[in-house]
């Protein structure tokens, strides 16, 4: 009974025009500051973090909070049209957003991400209210062990990124080498080659732009539009209301994968280091696998942007259970998120719960209401982005390139990162040339420190590497049943063509 008061009591906070304004303006700002290429999310709350001091707690805090979820959804923007994701995250959306784009359908992909992104938030909002204690206790259950198989889980969708597998394991193993240079955890470095700029590893905005972003201009040097074709195509096909509300209403005729994915974003984004890049690698996996028309993902399949959209922005529920219940940041936006709230003199954890009820059911249930707002404003900034396909890229590639340079610069101030970009452009070029899949580079560099890291302390903490560390641990049985399912497909696949080539 406590609670539900609480609960009326956080949500009758809300019905102030101050704090709905600072909702509105932090979805705003989040969804436009997140189609910027290298303009992360964490990036987008920690300049907005000064302007908080002099606010109320609890517009403030659930300013941030806005700006978190307008982010998750606004980076998919660019990965669509561009195939430049303004966030990691975002990665995988462009996987089959880009290529709806260069079919001329970029609108129905933009309308397909703003309905699962809201449908996320809004499943990861109700968790984070109804069932955090229980998600809270389920992420504590989780040692390095299974988060190392988490990262495994999350590798295996590379298997299956490319028609060729050897293609597809030479390049995420690259990614997961490079992923591992840096400074270790036993205090260690590797490959730096003496430039301290990369005891902290290889910087990831700076690799994604160059790798993916930058090298897609070299292919823009090809075409007359975004989209090929001539404008009159593409002005027909692209930046179309109608076009938009077709991918809007889409998704929901895919119930299950929406709710699915949604319950896996908030899952792993409950998992402390996981966050949305992980949920979405994992759910468009799982996505795939169940999908009628899984040999389409990876080609323009509208199931692939649900499953990665969902799953990112529901992670948000997971993040913010975690960091709200216990204090610990689900990734670096909830890290920086926790700055915020103690410049308000509030320490994320237990306590708050007890001294703060009404402010912390506030905020929670501040998230419901914006998942309703970005329905609208992710509309509304879909339909004028969705018109730079109809820019002919003669006048689009010089401003991606700049934006792409003063994004990149500005997540550190440092030269050394655009250089990283452009040497990774021309690493980008010449895998495409060979036809290698760049994501599976880069969900590698993602994992990679994940997989490191987690076996290091697998390995501190039981004193060797043995499979009975796994075996004996029931959630490690249960992560390896769902791996062993997640490689099924793939041994189907392989016997079949090793058969085929027989005969």
């Amino acid at each position: 009974m406590a609670e539900l008061s609480s609960l009326w009591a956080g949500i009758s906070l809300l019905a102030d025009w101050h704090v709905i304004l600072m909702m509105m303006l932090g979805l705003l700002f989040g969804i436009v500051t997140g189609a910027i290429p290298g303009f992360s999310t964490p990036l987008a709350i920690s300049v907005m973090l000064p302007i908080t001091f002099s606010m109320e707690p609890l517009g403030a805090i659930v300013f941030l909070t806005c700006i978190y979820a307008g982010g998750n959804f606004g980076s998919s923007i660019s990965a669509i049209l561009i195939n430049i994701p303004g966030s990691p995250q975002a990665i995988v959306t462009g996987l089959d957003g880009y290529p709806m784009t260069q079919q001329g359908r970029g609108s129905e992909a933009l309308g397909l991400a703003v309905s699962s992104s809201a449908v996320g938030n809004l499943i990861g909002a109700i968790f984070l209210i109804l069932i955090m204690p229980l998600l809270v206790k389920f992420a504590l259950s989780f040692g390095p062990p299974e988060l190392f198989l988490v990262g495994v889980i999350g590798l295996t969708v590379i298997a299956s990124l490319h028609k060729s597998f050897l293609k597809a394991i030479i390049a995420g193993a690259f990614g997961v080498l490079l992923g591992t240079v840096g400074m270790t955890s036993a205090g260690s470095t590797r490959g730096t080659l003496g430039f301290y700029e990369l005891l902290d590893g290889i910087p990831l905005i700076p690799a994604l732009i160059g790798l993916i972003g930058f090298s897609e201009l070299f292919l823009m040097l090809q075409r007359t539009y975004v989209a090929g074709g001539e404008a009159s195509n593409t002005s027909r096909n692209s930046g179309n209301l109608s076009q938009l509300l077709v991918g809007f209403r889409r998704s929901f005729r895919h119930p299950v994968a929406l709710l699915r994915s949604s319950a896996i974003g908030v899952l792993i984004g409950g998992l402390p280091g996981a966050g949305g890049t992980v949920a979405s690698v994992v759910s468009y996996n799982e996505g795939r696998r169940f999908s009628k028309n899984r040999a389409n993902f990876g080609k323009g399949e509208p199931e692939g942007v649900i499953s990665a959209e969902a799953a990112n922005n529901a992670s948000e529920g997971g993040a913010l259970a975690l960091m709200l219940s216990l204090g610990i940041p689900g990734g670096l936006a909830t890290a920086v998120l926790i700055g915020g709230f103690m410049l308000q003199g509030l320490i994320p954890g237990p306590r708050l719960f007890l001294d703060n009820p009404a402010l912390l059911y506030g905020v929670m249930s501040a998230q419901i209401f914006a998942s309703f707002m970005l329905l609208l404003f992710g509309l509304i900034v879909s339909f004028y982005a969705a018109k730079i396909v109809k820019v002919p890229t003669v006048v689009l590639i010089p401003l991606i390139a700049l934006f792409s340079i003063i994004g990149t610069y500005a997540v550190k101030l440092l030269m050394f990162d655009v250089y990283i970009m452009l040497v990774f452009a021309v690493v980008g070029i010449v895998l495409r040339k060979f036809d290698y899949p760049l994501i599976a580079i880069i969900l590698g560099l993602i994992l990679g420190p994940i997989l490191d890291g987690q076996l290091m302390r697998t390995y501190q903490g039981a004193g060797e590497l043995t499979l009975s560390i796994f075996l004996d641990r029931p959630l490690s049985l249960l992560l390896l049943g769902i791996l062993a399912l997640s490689l099924l497909p793939l041994a189907v696949r392989l016997t079949k063509s090793f058969f085929n080539k027989r005969g």
